[in-house]
């Protein structure tokens, strides 16, 4: 009686010319690293766009004060009796100082306990052009849509480390649209330089009052001579604060 025999696996010669079976398990071992491979790189991608996107998103906050305390681009109490009006540039290294060490503790003391009214006014200086310029229209543009101070935090903080190349056109609206600004609204204001008007008045204002430099601090109609030191102003604020009484 005759008999079959099962059909034997394909086999492969090797470099020696003898048969190789071939194993169906390297295939998929094989598969499983492309598989794995492929699935790294997605995960790689998601995380490199999800921290681009929390980078991009996250929260902003308004000066810790009542609603009704923030103007345009004032703050403090309304009827404050005494007001501090500050003349900036925002590639000035003094105003940058004074932004950063000053106005907080002004802030502090003065601003959100009521006792004081804080304004900014710009002084963009032609040797500091283009980018003061540009920056005074762009923190315009914000206020327009209710975020001048955060905006102004964030580029006098950009200008004091990297200057007018952190203060170029894309620089200025990608900080708006990190914000979560309206990016269209901003981009087509500051393109436009829709608040021309408003810098030019201010710098004429700034002539009228014979300013000369920046940061020009005035408190009460009297301009303090050391700006960007902490006692200097609170010395004047407090003589304005003694005779409002």
């Amino acid at each position: 009686m005759a008999t079959t025999s099962k059909p034997k696996p394909p086999t492969t010669p090797n470099r020696t010319g003898n048969p190789v079976k071939r194993s169906s398990g390297s295939s998929n071992v094989g598969l499983w690293l492309i598989v794995s491979s492929v699935a790294l790189v997605a995960v790689v991608v998601g995380l490199i766009v999800w921290n681009d996107i929390r980078s991009k998103s996250t929260p902003v906050a308004q000066p810790d004060l009542p609603a009704e305390w923030i103007g345009r681009t004032s703050m403090g109490n309304p009827d404050a009796k005494v007001t501090i009006e500050a003349f900036e540039d925002y590639l000035c290294p003094a105003c940058q100082t004074f932004t950063a060490r000053v106005k907080p503790q002004l802030f502090e003391e003065y601003i959100k306990t009521g006792l004081v009214r804080f304004e900014f006014h710009h002084f963009p200086l032609t040797m500091h052009a283009p980018g003061a310029g540009m920056t005074a229209l762009a923190t315009e543009c914000a206020a327009d849509q209710g975020m001048f101070w955060p905006y102004h935090d964030r580029v006098f903080a950009v200008a004091a480390s990297d200057g007018q190349g952190g203060v170029q056109f894309e620089d200025l609206v990608g900080y708006a649209a990190g914000m979560g600004l309206n990016e269209q609204d901003f981009s087509q204001c500051l393109a436009s330089q829709a608040h021309q008007d408003t810098i030019n008045q201010s710098l004429a204002d700034a002539t009228t009052r014979q300013l000369s430099f920046t940061p020009s601090i005035i408190v009460n109609g009297q301009l303090v001579q050391n700006g960007t030191d902490f006692n200097s102003v609170k010395l004047a604020v407090d003589t304005a604060l003694a005779a409002a009484q």
